[in-house]
């Protein structure tokens, strides 16, 4: 063997040097790893037949790209070639595994030298095959190759399929690395032969497939051993090795192929401590693997150690230029198979708890079936009881107030007299008022009622009660107060229909037995933990107050105090509270007021909510009609829903709105154009309301300032003096709402003109 460094060498040239430039071999070649030298064989063969001998010249692995064969015979050197490095017509003979005729007369001695130049490993091998032992070779070959392709070709599409059904990642990754895996053991064992135009690209096309597989390889890896959940440093580490490694094969697709090559032999031996490792800081932080992560730990350490004690190659897990046969596949083909068994056996585990979970809900939903069930029989047999107590004392009671309005009647034709229609009146609400109560616990007794929590403004529904408590005050001339404390929360989770139900039963109560007096309604906040508020209701008269001793009973149903003489009623409005308040989480407290009277308070646990979780900032009422008339209305708050809402409202109706989410920005519009209305939020980050009315009071004196808010109007100290030319709390009706900025709108265009 000769080594030319330069491929400078022609064959006379070579064949003119003397024995001792070149290097004796054994019978099978040393790997010479990747070179850019040319590398010449001389081989000498003498025929000691009396008869020619005719043999076949096989130079070493299919993959060797420039192979060029010369035969000296009559002092002439005849030349062959094959390789990728010419096109297929120029091969001596055009097979996939190169090949070359020698002919030997009897009792002759000839000389070959044999020229290799290639940029993938130099396996070389030379060896002399007469025909027979030449197709027997060639046809174990095919037959094994076969074998190799149908296995993968049968494993692949079935692998690929399984994975999409039983959507397993792993098996998709696996099945994708075996299909990069195995066509680049095709190309470097030399199937593009059948692609001849091909044939030149084959290093560049070893190059990416490798790059591909590696890649798709660690990623399989990465997902096995479930590095996600193992420390920040190895995960960047497998990830740097993954792209370094991918990185370095795929630039011999365009740098130096040979070069790339010898880095990457060194490169890979790294894996066989990363994946060991990844094992142990696994086992380390307690992250379950399975026995496949097991089994490819165990290989890659053996082979690790394999390596380094006898310095074998290593001819699995490749995906560079080694040996890269196409039995290497099967490697890979075995691991998808056992991915896809793993895959199976995790479908069916997960099948099971699915079907033992539905057994267990099926079971539960049973249970709580048959509580239902008894919960629902025990309350109708307590409602029939209540209706047979009813339906004893339902004729009596309901004759008093009819016989008082059929009295009333008469006494009207007798003569005239004001007060008779008054208690005629008064009569028919008493009346109304029971039957509302009888039809509401009627409702309760057979059917449970669902609390639904919803996002609402507080301030807001409870100035509806505050409105609707003043009438029902009024009709004995009593007087309300609303206490409301100044840290309440602006919005909250509650089942305000049901509270409604709950405040008004309590304030009909108090007004009911109060005449001529003061009824107080206080709410405050008692305590605030995160977004939870609990909130104080309490209903204050000073009326007859109760007995001592009746508290209790109080609650149940037609049950009323003693000392309840004058006073028409069934005792069914503090039942329904109670019951209402248990559904809630809370009770109805009784006590005595500090001057008589009662108080009947409760305590709420209620969730805070933003403006974020609303539908809508505006109650629709479908009743108001103004026209917009271009007229320019600047729209400040710092939440985009309220600006989306209102600003579409008002848009739909013909104004020109301009939207702000900061005083800053609106302060901007105003300066820029003129404007008939400014509508403002009062609590905004950075300037607030009473800073911007107080800004715009300075600069545009004349520009009507309204103010829309989830809270009331409370005005800073250094804002004392500064008014809203009006105020409407969140969320207002349409007709309200309109009808102010209608007015408002007027009143600007007035002071213009």
């Amino acid at each position: 063997m000769f080594e030319d460094p330069g491929k400078e060498f022609s064959v006379t040239d070579v064949a003119a040097l003397d024995d001792g430039s070149f290097v004796t071999t054994t019978s099978k070649l040393p790997a010479l790893a990747f070179t850019h030298s040319a590398i010449w064989l001389r081989v000498s063969l003498h025929n000691p037949q009396s008869w020619p001998c005719e043999r076949w010249l096989t130079v070493g692995d299919a993959r060797l790209e420039d192979v060029q064969v010369y035969v000296l015979q009559n002092g002439t050197w005849t030349g062959m070639q094959a390789g990728s490095a010419y096109p297929v017509k120029q091969w001596t003979i055009a097979e996939r595994q190169p090949r070359f005729p020698v002919e030997i007369a009897a009792q002759d001695n000839v000389q070959i030298l044999i020229r290799v130049v290639s940029r993938s490993l130099m396996l070389i091998n030379p060896q002399l095959w007469d025909d027979t032992a030449f197709f027997e070779q060639r046809m174990d070959s095919q037959l094994s190759d076969g074998i190799i392709w149908g296995l993968v070709l049968l494993i692949l599409p079935i692998s690929l399929v399984a994975g999409y059904l039983l959507r397993f990642r792993l098996l998709i990754i696996n099945a994708f690395a075996l299909l990069f895996y195995f066509p680049l053991t095709a190309v470097a064992n030399g199937y593009l032969f059948y692609l001849p135009s091909l044939l030149p690209w084959s290093r560049e096309l070893v190059a990416v497939l490798s790059a591909i597989s590696f890649s798709i390889f660690f990623i399989y890896a990465f997902l096995l051993f479930r590095v996600r959940r193992l420390p920040r440093w190895l995960q960047i580490t497998f990830l740097l090795y993954l792209v370094l490694g991918a990185f370095l094969l795929l630039w011999g697709a365009y740098g130096d192929f040979i070069t790339t090559r010898s880095y990457f032999t060194y490169y890979r031996y790294a894996a066989h401590v990363l994946i060991p490792l990844t094992l142990v800081v696994a086992l380390y932080k307690k992250v379950k693997l399975s026995w496949l992560a097991w089994g490819i730990s165990a290989l890659f350490l053996a082979q690790g150690t394999k390596g380094l004690l006898w310095e074998a190659e290593n001819d699995i897990w490749l995906y560079g230029e080694d040996k890269l046969g196409l039995s290497s596949a099967l490697i890979i083909a075995f691991l998808l198979i056992s991915t896809l068994n793993f895959a199976i056996a995790h479908t069916r585990r997960r099948e099971r708890r699915a079907l033992a979970e539905i057994a267990y809900l099926q079971q539960a939903e049973h249970e709580r079936l048959e509580s239902q069930v008894q919960l629902r029989t025990q309350q109708l047999r307590d409602s029939l009881q209540s209706r047979s107590a009813l339906l004893a004392r339902i004729s009596h009671d309901m004759r008093t107030p009819l016989n008082s309005i059929i009295s009333y009647a008469h006494q009207l034709q007798v003569g005239p007299a004001q007060s008779y229609p008054e208690r005629i009146e008064r009569s028919a609400r008493q009346q109304l008022e029971m039957l509302d109560d009888l039809l509401e616990l009627s409702r309760h007794e057979l059917l449970q009622i669902e609390m639904s929590l919803e996002p609402g403004y507080l301030f807001g529904f409870l100035q509806e009660i505050e409105e609707e408590g003043r009438y029902i005050a009024s009709r004995q001339n009593n007087k309300l107060v609303f206490n409301l404390d100044s840290n309440l929360p602006l919005l909250v989770h509650a089942d305000f229909r049901q509270l409604r139900r709950i405040l008004i039963n309590l304030l009909n109560n108090a007004a009911k037995f109060t005449s001529d007096g003061t009824i107080v309604l206080r709410i405050t906040c008692q305590e605030h933990q995160n977004q939870q508020f609990c909130l104080d209701f309490s209903v204050q008269d000073n009326g007859i107050g109760l007995p001592h001793g009746m508290r209790e009973s109080l609650l149940k149903p037609f049950h009323r105090g003693s000392n309840v003489t004058h006073t028409e009623g069934f005792g069914l409005g503090l039942s329904i509270v109670n019951e209402l308040l248990q559904q809630m989480g809370s009770k109805l407290v009784i006590a005595d007021g500090p001057t008589g009277g009662s108080i009947f308070g409760f305590t709420l646990w209620l969730e805070g909510a933003t403006e974020e979780d609303l539908d809508t900032v505006f109650v629709e009422s479908h009743q108001a009609f103004t026209d917009g008339g271009g007229r320019r209305i600047v729209l400040v708050d710092d939440v985009e829903l309220t600006r989306t809402f209102l600003g579409d409202l008002l848009g739909g109706y013909g104004f020109e709105v301009r939207l702000a989410s900061s005083a800053e920005e609106a302060l901007a519009y105003l300066e820029s154009e003129p404007a008939d209305l400014l509508i403002t939020d009062q609590i905004m980050p950075g300037m607030n309301g009473w800073a911007l009315l107080q800004e715009v009071r300075a600069r545009y004196s004349d520009l009507p300032v309204m103010l829309y808010s989830a809270s009331p109007a409370r005005a800073e100290r250094q804002s004392a003096e500064l008014l809203f030319d009006a105020t409407l709390l969140k969320p207002a009706s349409t007709t309200d709402l309109l009808a102010c900025i209608e007015r408002l709108c007027a009143k600007s265009t007035a002071l213009t003109v």
